[in-house]
C-alpha cells in the first residue's frame, strides 16, 4: 500500500505550525461485491488521505490536547480520501479491467464535512462517531453518512467503518464478464480503515 499526504490547502499552511498535526500513518480501502459466478474483493494499494485541523481552538486550548480530545471536541474540521481507480486491484484482472471501465476510469473521493460523536456505550471502549459527507464515484457526487468505530492504538487512533451501496446511484452500470455470462450485483460493501496519528511524521 502507498500512502500519500494531500497537500493542505494554501490558507492553512502557514497556520500549521501553532498546533499539533494530525495525519494518517495507515489506511486501507476495500470494495466487496457478489456475481453470479463468486464473491470478490477489490483492494486499493495506492491513496492519498487528507486531515484538516482547527489550528486556532488548538492553539487556545489550556493543554494540548491528544488524538482522542481532537476527535470528542470536534477540533477535526475536514477528512479527505483519494483512490485513483486504477489502483484498486482483485486477484481477477478481467475484473479490474471492467470494473475500472464501468466507473468511466474517475478516481474514489469522500470528503468528510462533519461528524457527530454517538454517545458512549459503558461496556465499550470505543468511540463511535457518525461521518456526513460527500462520496464521488464514477464522477457523481451524492452526500453519505458513514457509521465508524475508532478504538486506540499505540500512538493514535483506529478508525473502521464500511457503507453499503447501489452501483446504479452513482450511475454506474454493474460490470458483466464472460459476454454476459457473469453478472456482478449492483449492491457494494466500501469498507475502510485508517490510523490516525498526532505530531511530526
Amino acid at each position: 500500500m502507498v500512502l500519500r499526504p494531500l497537500p493542505a490547502p494554501a490558507e492553512l499552511l502557514a497556520a500549521k505550525e501553532s498546533g499539533p498535526s494530525v495525519w494518517a500513518s495507515a489506511a486501507a480501502l476495500e470494495l466487496d461485491g457478489d456475481s453470479s459466478l463468486h464473491r470478490y474483493t477489490l483492494k486499493a494499494t495506492d491513496m492519498e488521505v487528507g486531515i484538516i485541523v482547527d489550528d486556532v481552538r488548538i492553539a487556545l486550548a489550556t493543554h494540548p490536547p491528544d488524538i482522542a480530545t481532537l476527535i470528542l471536541g470536534h477540533f477535526i474540521k475536514t477528512f479527505r480520501l483519494i483512490v485513483p481507480i486504477d489502483k484498486l486491484t482483485s486477484s481477477d484482472a478481467h475484473l479490474d479491467a471492467n470494473m475500472r471501465k464501468a466507473m468511466k476510469n474517475k478516481e474514489i473521493r469522500f470528503q468528510m464535512d462533519s461528524y457527530d460523536v454517538v454517545p458512549p456505550v459503558p461496556t465499550s471502549a470505543a468511540l463511535k462517531v457518525e461521518l456526513h459527507g460527500r462520496l464521488t464515484l464514477a464522477g457523481v457526487e451524492r452526500k453519505i453518512d458513514v457509521a465508524a468505530t475508532g478504538v486506540q492504538v499505540a500512538g493514535g487512533i483506529r478508525i473502521s467503518g464500511q457503507k453499503d451501496l447501489l452501483m446504479t446511484d452513482y450511475q454506474i452500470e454493474p460490470p458483466v464478464l464472460m459476454f454476459g455470462a457473469i453478472k456482478t450485483a449492483n449492491l457494494v460493501t466500501v469498507k475502510f480503515d485508517t490510523t490516525l496519528q498526532q505530531g511530526v511524521k
